[in-house]
Formats: structure tokens, C-alpha cells, sequence
């Protein structure tokens, strides 16, 4: 300003500048999201199409201005993942590298991001697409990129809104491939009725100088079925000890070479709380030592299934079923009859209540059953509660009988389950028999509340068999009726033998 200035000239220039100032202060960084978590950029190219212009060789460097969105879902809070994200839409998944730290600060599990390509390369790590600030000269043949300088990331990343859905995907091993363009790299993946192998349960997540290389497998114990749980030996859950038993885990998929691998955000996402599965030296297996036998399933809140008791989805007749998963809290605290989500519950037993029962008197009541809740999705049809004997050897007649409880408190509509007893040898039955039952035909229904004692006599069927021996209570065909599916319990499971 000049000198010569009026006063009131200098003192609107002097209001015109604090007030532009403060402009200035109070704008956002054009990385950080508007007020309803959008920011101002369009993705124009889906993942699965940008990954597609990378086939071999060198890095791809993107020249044009193209713009992916995703959800992160893999960030690197527990230090499992190091300097770099996983995200992923509904077309596939990729990987970030960037050259930060604490990344889950500025891009957690769940939030949208917008990534501005131009500018970066895409290659691979072993078959593992990624996104990168550079050439990685030393593995240029390999496909090698470098970390996107820390300094760049906002120019390339954008932030979008928190808290995303992000739902896994349920899939088996095989259909997990080593393809570069395999649509689940990369994505969270959801795996039904696994474990560790036998000879990892000795072990922690990982080594103390190495990272953990950990197997998982399903019952079928079949090697293609068999997949790699990947840990750093840097992240914080390294020294913990594996989980014990059986059940589902969440986890990114990747692959290295030819080898398939999981990486799990924290321990949450390994469920592994129902029993193991079955073996040949008779872990897992009831013995039948005097009879009768009877599993009242009342203990469920503190000890879980009882050896030898197995919850299966996805059953048929020439499959046992995935081992279904137990809600832990479900098992602990009990679930009252109307709660709708799908599962295996540990409810009150229809025995000495009626339909009228407050949840209170369910939640208090000592007489347990185990029960299962269908959905849509789960368990219409293939629920089971499945038995496994080790063996009948020097029995004869086996005969049992179980309460068959219908859950709910009358309705308009009414929707049945029809259910069968069937039974097989061996540990990995092709093909499951069914048995009479008395009464002949056994259902549950919603909105009608019933507690029915159901006997199955197999006289020679199951005379002196020296192998495992499966039996199941079983919903092989889908509910008939409108409304909703019903809650199933069976209790006062008894097993008898001469």
C-alpha cells in the first residue's frame, strides 16, 4: 500500500485482507471430504478394468486421467499390512503402496476412497497387483513398483466418506485361483467350516523372526481344500497363540506364485469357536460306553457343544455339511425364540414353558435346548444337528429319542420345517440313509408352539459297525407356508443300545 493512502482506504484494505485471510483459514484441503462425506471427484474405470491393462512384464504407467473408487479393507492399524491398503468395489480389488505410516489414521477399514491414477503404475508382486509411485528398476521384468512418495498421496488419494459397508464374500478354496486378474485378489473373502491343521496348533500367528506361513483346512482334510494364513511377524498379534477350533474366517485374499493366502485384519476375524472337526483317533466323536446316552444341551452357556454334537449347514444327501457357525454370545447368553437372525442358538427349552414365556423367564430358565433360526439364506434347507459316534462296535438295536420343539408364539401365517432322521459310516460319507421316525413325519412351524417326543428305531442297521458313525436331524427340502421360518430346538438328545 502507498503511503499516501487515505485512512479509510487503509482501513478497508486492511478489512478486505483479515477477511480474505480468514477465507482462506477456514478453507478445506481438497483432499478431505465435503460435509456429506462425498468429495468433488467421479470414478470413471472400475477396478477390475484397470487391472486389466496390466498383463506382464514391466509396470503399466497410467498416462490418461483415470479414477477408481473402492473401500479400504485392509489397512495397516494391527501392522499386519506395512505401507500400503487394500480396496475394493464391487468388481474387484487392488492393492496401494504408499510410502506413510499409520495409514489407518487417514484411511481406515471402511472409508471410500477415490484414487487419481494418472501419474501412477501398475504392476505386480508375485502375481498380486498393486499401484505404485514408480518403477521398481531392480524388478522392472517382475512387474516391481515403488511406494508413492508420502508427499504425493493427497494429490493421488482422496478421501471419501467413513464407516462403508463392506460385506465378504462367501466362497470356497477352489474358487480361489492364481490368476492376475482373479476378480477376489485383493477383496475381503469369508471361508465356512475351517481350522488350523493339526500341526499349527501348537504354534503362534507368527515366528519370532519370521513372518507365520499358518495352514487352514475345511473336514474334508483334502489338500486342494487347504489354503495359507499369512502374518507378519511385525503386526500385534503375532505371539498369540491360533485359534483351536472350527468356524469361519474373514480375511484378504492374495497370492504368491502359485500359493493362495489369507491376511486377517486383527484375531476378530478368525471365528474358529465351534468344535474341531472329527478324526480318526476318535477326537470330536461321542463313545458310547452305558446306556442310555442323553445330551439335555443344558449346559450350553458354559461349555458350548458337547463332544461329539456338530451344528452342519449346506447339508445334503451325499454331503455331512459345513460346520455352521456358533454366535459365541448367542451360546453364552442364551437367544430368546422370536430373535430372527440366522444361526445355531442355545434357547430356553419349550419343556415346563409356554408361547407366552418374556424373554426374562427364557433367559432364566435352567432347561436348555439347542435350536437353529432359518433364514432366506441360511439353513432353508441343510440345516442339521448331527451326531458322531465312534463306532457301535458290540452294540446292537441303537435306538433314539429326542424332543422336537417348534418355538414361537402364534401367528397368521405359518411357515414349516420338515425334518428327517438320516445316518452314514465313515468320517466323509458319500451318501446319508434315511430312517423311519415315529411319528412318521416330523415338522416345525412358525407361530405354532410345540414340544413333540420323536423315537427312530434302527434295529440292524447299525448292529456292530467298527467306524464312525454319523446321524443326523435334518431339513433336506425347502419350508412350505408364508411368514416367517420358524425357531427349531431339539433337546433330551438319548442314545440306547442292547
Amino acid at each position: 500500500m502507498q503511503m499516501n493512502r487515505k485512512h479509510n482506504q487503509i482501513s478497508m484494505a486492511g478489512i478486505i485482507l483479515v477477511t480474505g485471510l480468514f477465507i482462506i483459514s477456514c478453507e478445506r484441503k481438497f483432499t478431505d471430504p465435503p460435509p456429506l462425506g462425498e468429495p468433488d471427484v467421479v470414478a470413471n474405470i472400475s477396478i477390475k478394468d484397470i487391472k486389466t491393462r496390466y498383463t506382464s512384464g514391466a509396470p503399466v504407467a497410467i498416462t490418461d486421467d483415470a479414477i477408481i473408487e473402492g473401500v479400504v479393507s485392509c489397512d495397516d492399524k494391527s501392522g499386519n499390512y506395512y505401507q500400503q491398503i487394500a480396496i475394493q468395489d464391487s468388481t474387484g480389488g487392488v492393492l496401494l503402496r504408499l510410502g506413510s505410516f499409520n495409514l489407518y489414521n487417514y484411511y481406515p477399514v471402511g472409508r471410500k476412497v477415490y484414487v487419481k491414477l494418472k501419474g501412477l503404475y501398475l504392476g505386480q508382486y508375485n502375481g498380486t497387483l498393486q499401484f505404485g509411485g514408480g518403477i521398481d528398476s531392480a524388478y522392472i521384468s517382475q512387474g516391481g513398483v515403488t511406494l508413492l512418495a508420502a508427499n504425493l498421496i493427497d494429490k493421488h488419494i482422496i478421501k471419501g466418506a467413513l464407516n462403508q459397508p463392506l460385506v465378504p464374500k462367501v466362497v470356497t478354496v477352489s474358487q480361489l485361483t492364481t490368476n492376475l486378474q482373479d476378480r477376489y485378489v485383493s477383496t475381503l473373502i469369508k471361508l465356512v467350516g475351517y481350522e488350523f491343521a493339526s500341526s499349527e496348533r501348537s504354534k503362534n500367528y507368527a515366528d519370532d523372526a519370521q513372518s507365520g506361513n499358518r495352514i487352514i483346512q475345511d473336514c474334508s482334510n483334502l489338500t486342494a481344500n487347504r489354503i495359507t494364513l499369512r502374518t507378519s511377524n511385525y503386526c500385534n498379534f503375532a505371539t498369540l497363540p491360533v485359534a483351536q477350533g472350527n468356524g469361519e474366517i474373514i480375511a484378504v485374499y492374495s497370492f504368491f506364485g502359485s500359493t493362495k493366502q489369507l491376511t486377517i485384519r486383527d484375531t476378530t476375524d478368525v471365528r474358529f469357536t465351534n468344535p474341531r472337526c472329527p478324526t480318526a483317533s476318535g477326537d470330536g466323536q461321542i463313545s458310547l460306553t452305558t446306556s442310555p446316552l442323553t445330551f439335555s444341551f443344558d449346559n450350553l452357556g458354559t461349555a458350548g457343544l458337547p463332544t461329539g454334537v456338530y451344528v452342519k449347514e449346506n447339508a445334503s444327501n451325499s454331503y455331512i455339511g459345513n460346520e455352521g457357525f456358533v454366535y459365541q454370545a448367542n451360546f453364552n447368553n442364551g437367544t430368546a425364540w422370536n430373535q430372527t437372525s440366522a444361526g445355531f442358538k442355545n434357547f430356553a427349552s419349550a419343556t415346563g414353558l409356554t408361547s407366552t414365556a418374556s424373554t426374562a423367564v427364557q433367559a432364566a430358565a435352567t432347561n436348555r435346548a439347542l435350536g437353529y433360526r432359518q433364514t432366506g439364506t441360511f439353513g432353508d434347507p441343510g440345516a442339521a444337528f448331527a451326531f458322531l459316534l465312534a463306532n457301535t462296535t458290540g452294540k446292537t438295536n441303537l435306538q433314539l429319542e429326542f424332543k422336537l420343539q417348534s418355538l414361537d408364539a402364534p401367528a397368521t401365517l405359518n411357515r414349516t420345517t420338515t425334518w428327517q432322521v438320516d445316518y452314514a459310516t465313515g468320517l466323509n460319507p458319500a451318501f446319508f440313509s434315511t430312517v423311519a421316525t415315529s411319528p412318521a413325519t416330523i415338522t416345525t412351524t412358525n407361530g405354532i408352539f410345540l414340544n413333540n417326543t420323536v423315537t427312530v428305531n434302527f434295529g440292524t442297521l447299525l448292529n456292530n459297525i467298527n467306524q464312525p458313525v454319523w446321524i443326523r436331524i435334518v431339513t433336506l427340502t425347502g419350508t412350505s407356508g408364508g411368514g416367517n421360518r420358524p425357531s427349531t430346538g431339539v433337546d433330551d438328545v438319548k442314545f440306547s443300545w442292547n
